[in-house]
C-alpha cells in the first residue's frame, strides 16, 4: 500500500507540473490499483478514481495494440 501511495503522489506531482506520465508508471498504477484500490486513503480517493479511468484504458490498449485476428 505504501508503494501505491508513493506512486499516486508522484503522478499527482507530475500532473501538477504538466509532465507527461510515462507508460510504465501508468501500467504500474493500474496493477497496484487492482491490488489496493479499495483501501486507498480517503484524501486520494477522487484522484485515484480519475487516474484509473484515465490510465486503465491506455494500458489495455497498449498491451493489445498488436493483437488482431484474421
Amino acid at each position: 500500500m505504501e508503494e501505491f501511495v508513493k506512486l499516486i503522489e508522484q503522478i499527482l506531482y507530475m500532473e501538477n507540473f504538466n509532465t507527461e506520465v510515462t507508460p510504465d508508471l501508468k501500467e504500474r498504477f493500474v496493477e497496484l490499483y487492482n491490488s489496493y484500490g479499495n483501501n486507498v486513503p480517503d484524501k486520494y480517493r477522487g484522484d485515484v478514481n480519475r487516474m484509473y479511468n484515465k490510465y486503465a484504458a491506455t494500458s489495455q490498449v497498449s498491451s493489445n495494440a498488436f493483437s488482431f485476428s484474421y
